[in-house]
Protein backbone atom coordinates (compact mmCIF):
# COMPACT_ATOMS: atom_id res chain seq x y z
CA UNK A 1 0.00 0.00 0.00
CA UNK A 2 1.65 3.09 -0.91
CA UNK A 3 1.32 6.02 1.48
CA UNK A 4 1.94 9.15 -0.21
CA UNK A 5 -0.12 11.10 -2.84
CA UNK A 6 1.93 13.61 -3.70
CA UNK A 7 5.51 12.83 -4.05
CA UNK A 8 8.58 15.09 -5.03
CA UNK A 9 11.78 12.78 -6.12
CA UNK A 10 15.45 14.37 -6.38
CA UNK A 11 17.94 12.39 -8.66
CA UNK A 12 21.75 13.90 -8.13
CA UNK A 13 24.72 13.88 -10.16
CA UNK A 14 26.35 11.45 -9.04
CA UNK A 15 23.55 8.75 -9.41
CA UNK A 16 23.82 9.47 -13.20
CA UNK A 17 27.15 9.02 -13.83
CA UNK A 18 28.73 5.79 -16.04
CA UNK A 19 31.70 5.95 -13.33
CA UNK A 20 30.06 4.09 -10.66
CA UNK A 21 27.38 1.69 -12.46
CA UNK A 22 25.25 1.85 -15.43
CA UNK A 23 22.73 4.50 -15.68
CA UNK A 24 20.46 3.03 -18.39
CA UNK A 25 19.84 0.54 -16.17
CA UNK A 26 19.49 2.95 -12.96
CA UNK A 27 16.63 5.30 -15.01
CA UNK A 28 14.88 2.56 -16.03
CA UNK A 29 14.92 0.90 -12.60
CA UNK A 30 13.83 4.45 -11.26
CA UNK A 31 11.26 5.14 -13.82
CA UNK A 32 9.85 1.48 -13.48
CA UNK A 33 9.15 2.17 -9.79
CA UNK A 34 7.50 5.51 -10.51
CA UNK A 35 5.16 4.35 -12.98
CA UNK A 36 4.46 1.46 -11.18
CA UNK A 37 3.27 4.08 -8.28
CA UNK A 38 1.82 6.38 -10.35
CA UNK A 39 -0.73 3.42 -11.52
CA UNK A 40 -1.62 3.35 -7.99
CA UNK A 41 -2.76 7.37 -7.93
CA UNK A 42 0.56 8.85 -6.76
CA UNK A 43 1.22 11.80 -8.43
CA UNK A 44 5.20 12.51 -9.11
CA UNK A 45 7.57 15.48 -10.00
CA UNK A 46 11.21 14.71 -10.42
CA UNK A 47 13.83 17.01 -9.74
CA UNK A 48 17.25 16.09 -11.50
CA UNK A 49 21.09 17.27 -12.00
CA UNK A 50 22.99 15.93 -14.88
CA UNK A 51 23.13 18.16 -16.98
CA UNK A 52 26.62 19.33 -17.04
CA UNK A 53 28.13 15.97 -15.84
CA UNK A 54 26.26 14.77 -19.12
CA UNK A 55 27.63 17.40 -21.39
CA UNK A 56 31.14 16.32 -19.51
CA UNK A 57 30.41 12.81 -21.03
CA UNK A 58 29.54 13.87 -24.47
CA UNK A 59 32.29 16.00 -24.67
CA UNK A 60 34.83 13.31 -23.08
CA UNK A 61 35.80 15.93 -20.11
CA UNK A 62 36.58 14.35 -17.25
CA UNK A 63 37.11 16.78 -14.51
CA UNK A 64 34.48 19.62 -13.75
CA UNK A 65 35.53 22.78 -14.99
CA UNK A 66 35.51 25.68 -13.24
CA UNK A 67 34.95 28.77 -15.70
CA UNK A 68 31.12 29.56 -15.46
CA UNK A 69 30.22 30.15 -19.41
CA UNK A 70 32.29 26.24 -19.95
CA UNK A 71 29.86 24.66 -17.57
CA UNK A 72 26.88 26.52 -18.93
CA UNK A 73 27.69 25.37 -22.47
CA UNK A 74 28.30 21.92 -21.07
CA UNK A 75 25.12 22.13 -19.38
CA UNK A 76 23.15 22.82 -22.70
CA UNK A 77 24.88 19.75 -24.04
CA UNK A 78 24.46 17.67 -22.15
CA UNK A 79 20.37 18.43 -20.90
CA UNK A 80 19.11 16.98 -24.33
CA UNK A 81 20.83 13.95 -23.65
CA UNK A 82 19.38 14.08 -19.66
CA UNK A 83 15.97 14.13 -20.97
CA UNK A 84 15.93 12.25 -23.82
CA UNK A 85 17.04 9.56 -21.33
CA UNK A 86 14.35 10.34 -19.12
CA UNK A 87 12.00 10.21 -21.77
CA UNK A 88 12.73 6.70 -23.36
CA UNK A 89 12.65 5.30 -19.82
CA UNK A 90 9.09 6.47 -19.20
CA UNK A 91 7.95 5.45 -22.56
CA UNK A 92 9.01 1.98 -21.61
CA UNK A 93 5.91 1.85 -19.22
CA UNK A 94 3.58 4.37 -21.00
CA UNK A 95 4.34 7.43 -19.06
CA UNK A 96 4.33 11.00 -20.35
CA UNK A 97 7.32 13.40 -19.32
CA UNK A 98 7.32 17.69 -19.42
CA UNK A 99 10.76 19.19 -19.24
CA UNK A 100 10.87 22.56 -17.11
CA UNK A 101 14.08 24.15 -16.51
CA UNK A 102 13.65 26.97 -13.57
CA UNK A 103 16.12 29.42 -11.71
CA UNK A 104 16.56 30.20 -8.05
CA UNK A 105 14.49 33.37 -9.50
CA UNK A 106 11.58 32.04 -10.78
CA UNK A 107 11.10 30.32 -7.44
CA UNK A 108 11.68 33.80 -5.43
CA UNK A 109 9.60 35.93 -8.11
CA UNK A 110 6.08 36.04 -6.85
CA UNK A 111 4.48 36.88 -10.51
CA UNK A 112 7.06 33.51 -11.74
CA UNK A 113 6.40 31.40 -9.16
CA UNK A 114 2.83 31.78 -9.55
CA UNK A 115 2.64 30.87 -13.37
CA UNK A 116 5.45 28.47 -12.80
CA UNK A 117 3.12 26.52 -9.78
CA UNK A 118 0.03 27.25 -12.78
CA UNK A 119 1.96 25.78 -15.36
CA UNK A 120 3.43 22.23 -13.58
CA UNK A 121 -0.19 22.15 -12.10
CA UNK A 122 -1.59 21.51 -14.97
CA UNK A 123 1.04 18.66 -16.19
CA UNK A 124 0.71 16.64 -13.48
CA UNK A 125 -3.34 17.09 -13.53
CA UNK A 126 -2.80 16.24 -17.40
CA UNK A 127 -1.18 12.50 -16.02
CA UNK A 128 2.10 13.66 -17.15
CA UNK A 129 5.74 13.55 -14.99
CA UNK A 130 7.07 16.99 -14.99
CA UNK A 131 11.18 16.71 -14.98
CA UNK A 132 12.59 19.42 -13.86
CA UNK A 133 16.18 21.03 -13.66
CA UNK A 134 18.76 23.79 -13.22
CA UNK A 135 18.37 26.48 -16.47
CA UNK A 136 22.26 25.85 -16.44
CA UNK A 137 22.29 28.11 -19.17
CA UNK A 138 21.42 31.10 -17.85
CA UNK A 139 21.56 30.49 -14.00
CA UNK A 140 25.09 32.01 -12.13
CA UNK A 141 25.50 31.53 -8.43
CA UNK A 142 23.17 28.24 -8.67
CA UNK A 143 26.21 26.30 -10.80
CA UNK A 144 28.69 28.13 -8.47
CA UNK A 145 27.50 27.21 -5.18
CA UNK A 146 24.85 24.97 -5.44
CA UNK A 147 22.58 22.71 -6.16
CA UNK A 148 19.53 21.39 -7.33
CA UNK A 149 18.89 20.24 -3.72
CA UNK A 150 17.75 23.33 -2.69
CA UNK A 151 15.13 23.20 -6.13
CA UNK A 152 13.91 20.24 -5.26
CA UNK A 153 12.85 22.01 -1.74
CA UNK A 154 11.22 24.60 -3.45
CA UNK A 155 9.38 22.53 -6.21
CA UNK A 156 8.31 20.43 -2.91
CA UNK A 157 6.57 23.64 -1.20
CA UNK A 158 5.47 24.93 -5.02
CA UNK A 159 3.33 21.50 -5.64
CA UNK A 160 2.44 21.13 -1.80
CA UNK A 161 3.72 17.39 -2.02
CA UNK A 162 3.62 15.21 1.22
CA UNK A 163 6.99 13.40 0.19
CA UNK A 164 10.53 14.87 -0.77
CA UNK A 165 13.00 12.24 -1.71
CA UNK A 166 16.74 12.87 -2.52
CA UNK A 167 18.65 10.06 -4.26
CA UNK A 168 21.94 10.21 -4.10
CA UNK A 169 25.05 8.03 -3.63
CA UNK A 170 25.33 7.69 0.39
CA UNK A 171 22.93 5.48 2.34
CA UNK A 172 21.51 8.55 4.21
CA UNK A 173 22.54 11.10 7.07
CA UNK A 174 25.32 10.08 9.34
CA UNK A 175 26.41 11.05 12.04
CA UNK A 176 30.25 11.81 10.72
CA UNK A 177 30.97 12.13 7.06
CA UNK A 178 31.47 8.04 6.12
CA UNK A 179 34.12 8.66 3.37
CA UNK A 180 36.54 9.98 6.62
CA UNK A 181 35.06 8.11 9.60
CA UNK A 182 34.65 4.31 9.28
CA UNK A 183 32.85 4.34 12.70
CA UNK A 184 30.08 7.03 11.60
CA UNK A 185 26.37 5.64 11.97
CA UNK A 186 23.40 6.27 10.30
CA UNK A 187 20.80 8.09 11.71
CA UNK A 188 17.19 6.82 10.38
CA UNK A 189 15.11 9.23 12.02
CA UNK A 190 15.43 12.65 12.86
CA UNK A 191 13.04 15.95 13.61
CA UNK A 192 13.54 18.44 11.15
CA UNK A 193 13.45 20.96 13.92
CA UNK A 194 16.57 19.64 15.50
CA UNK A 195 18.91 20.53 12.15
CA UNK A 196 20.38 23.43 13.84
CA UNK A 197 23.11 25.00 11.15
CA UNK A 198 25.87 24.03 13.92
CA UNK A 199 25.05 20.66 13.16
CA UNK A 200 25.18 20.56 9.34
CA UNK A 201 28.85 20.06 8.24
CA UNK A 202 29.05 17.05 6.45
CA UNK A 203 30.88 17.90 3.62
CA UNK A 204 31.29 15.13 0.92
CA UNK A 205 30.85 16.48 -2.24
CA UNK A 206 30.26 14.46 -5.30
CA UNK A 207 33.39 15.62 -8.19
CA UNK A 208 30.56 15.46 -10.45
CA UNK A 209 27.91 17.98 -8.85
CA UNK A 210 28.57 20.92 -6.65
CA UNK A 211 26.29 20.10 -3.57
CA UNK A 212 27.34 18.15 -0.69
CA UNK A 213 25.34 16.80 1.95
CA UNK A 214 25.17 20.36 3.70
CA UNK A 215 23.04 21.24 0.93
CA UNK A 216 20.46 18.56 1.02
CA UNK A 217 20.00 18.94 4.92
CA UNK A 218 19.35 22.76 4.30
CA UNK A 219 16.75 21.62 1.48
CA UNK A 220 15.25 19.12 4.15
CA UNK A 221 14.40 22.51 6.33
CA UNK A 222 12.84 24.57 3.60
CA UNK A 223 10.69 21.62 3.49
CA UNK A 224 8.16 23.81 6.05
CA UNK A 225 5.12 22.36 5.38
CA UNK A 226 3.06 20.55 8.32
CA UNK A 227 2.33 17.43 6.05
CA UNK A 228 5.81 16.78 3.98
CA UNK A 229 8.07 14.05 5.01
CA UNK A 230 11.61 13.86 3.32
CA UNK A 231 13.52 10.85 3.13
CA UNK A 232 17.66 11.31 2.07
CA UNK A 233 18.45 7.53 0.66
CA UNK A 234 21.14 5.38 -1.49
CA UNK A 235 19.88 5.61 -5.24
CA UNK A 236 21.62 2.27 -5.56
CA UNK A 237 19.61 0.40 -2.99
CA UNK A 238 17.32 -2.07 -5.21
CA UNK A 239 13.90 -0.86 -5.30
CA UNK A 240 14.47 2.27 -3.42
CA UNK A 241 11.96 4.39 -4.22
CA UNK A 242 9.15 1.26 -3.71
CA UNK A 243 10.83 0.77 0.12
CA UNK A 244 10.79 4.52 1.07
CA UNK A 245 6.81 4.81 -0.34
CA UNK A 246 5.54 1.39 1.75
CA UNK A 247 7.45 3.35 4.69
CA UNK A 248 10.18 1.21 4.77
CA UNK A 249 12.79 1.69 6.85
CA UNK A 250 15.58 2.75 4.48
CA UNK A 251 17.73 5.76 4.65
CA UNK A 252 17.06 8.26 6.85
CA UNK A 253 13.60 10.01 7.01
CA UNK A 254 12.99 13.64 7.96
CA UNK A 255 9.73 14.69 10.07
CA UNK A 256 8.49 17.76 11.69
Amino acid sequence: MINYRNVVVKIGSALLSNDNHNVDNFIENICKQIADAKKQGTKFTIVTSGAISKGQEVLQIQDRPNELEELQALAAIGQQNLMRMYEGAFENHSCLTAQILLTHDDMNNPNRFLNAKATITKIISQGVIPIINENDVVATEEIRLGDNDTLAAMVTNLVEADLMIILTNQKGYFDKNPDNHSDAKLIKKCNIKDLQDSTISLDGKSKLGTGGFKTKLHAVKLTTSNITTSVIASGYENNIVKKILNKKSVGTIFHV
